[in-house]
């Protein structure tokens, strides 16, 4: 535990488990030293259902703050000890009411002076220790409700890692990442058509040999993207293959390398920017509107030879 402590905030999770768990323990102790068939983390179950009287199991994830497999999982246990009722509501079937049966009220009775022990025990603790524990508690619950810990370390993540990223040209020893890579996205939204494999089974003769460039962005020394820069004519260059694979979307490497296309486009002195994208790619087609891409209704020169996409877009980058 010393280990723990000396830690300070970084196992502020392992702390707040391990009084948890100790808590739960002693509880779990007390009703089995009392022959009381009871299981600590039954008691705010009890308690809201007490309250409602009858309660949706989806309301019951709500009020605790719960995932409904967690809360599906104990209202099963204690419907099989015959405590609750459960039945279908009324109004909609499929909404789960939940309430107490006769035995569980009776044990809900039983159970109520030994609460009320419990409750002057913790009043006791927190008095000698920490009057103002639940308050500040409640502080920090309040302060992950605006902005959770996923957030925050987002946060602090994003600048270190967007800093740090690299991006390299096509070599033949990247072939499987690009092929790995638009397989991946294409099988997820849309589907693999027989241009799409011309392209994935040989890139080099299909896109670089034809005045076209494909990059790669390195995170940490793995590949997590790839796109393609393709001339149509001396004036616009057709932006292609642009993906990030999915455990690392939302983490703003898509605009990243959305930047570094422009940027390679400018410097091969392309005045606009073409590609065509689907109305399935809902982040993909978001992320080029706010950058600046515009619809259009077609390009000369340009047809979509997948016959997928249903919008042509353009981005005017030199004037």
């Amino acid at each position: 535990m010393s280990f723990i402590k000396d830690l300070e905030s970084f196992a502020i999770g392992s702390r707040i488990k391990n009084l948890s768990d100790t808590l739960m323990k002693d509880m779990s102790r007390v009703y089995k030293e009392l022959g009381i068939d009871f299981e600590p983390r039954w008691f705010t179950f009890f308690q809201l259902i007490l309250q409602k009287k009858e309660i949706p199991v989806t309301q019951i994830a709500t009020e605790l703050n719960q995932t409904h497999p967690a809360v599906v999982q104990v209202i099963n246990i204690l419907e099989k000890k015959k405590l609750i009722n459960t039945k279908k509501d009324k109004n909609d079937n499929r909404k789960r009411l939940v309430s107490l049966s006769s035995k569980g009220k009776s044990l809900a009775e039983e159970l109520s002076p030994l609460w009320k022990d419990v409750h002057m025990a913790t009043k006791e603790m927190l008095g000698e220790s920490a009057p103002d524990f639940l308050e500040k508690v409640g502080k920090v619950e309040n302060a992950l409700q605006q902005k959770s810990m996923y957030q925050r370390t987002k946060e602090k993540i994003n600048p270190r890692i967007i800093n740090n990223l690299e991006f390299v040209e096509y070599e033949k020893k990247y072939l499987s990442d690009f092929q790995k890579l638009n397989e991946d996205w294409l099988n997820e939204y849309l589907e693999i058509t027989d241009c799409d494999r011309i392209i994935l089974s040989n890139p080099y003769n299909e896109i670089i040999k034809k005045e076209g460039h494909i990059f790669f962005i390195i995170s940490e020394g793995k590949i997590i993207g790839t796109y393609s820069l393709q001339k149509i004519n001396n004036e616009a260059c057709e932006l292609s293959k642009f993906t990030i694979k999915k455990e690392y979307r939302g983490w703003k490497f898509g605009e990243r390398m959305l930047e570094h296309a422009i940027d390679k486009a400018k410097e091969l002195r392309f005045e606009s920017i073409i590609l065509f994208t689907h109305p399935k790619l809902k982040e993909a087609t978001l992320l080029y509107r706010k950058r600046g891409f515009e619809v259009i209704p077609e390009y000369p020169e340009l047809t979509d030879k997948t016959g997928r996409c249903s919008l042509c877009m353009q981005l005017v980058i030199n004037h």
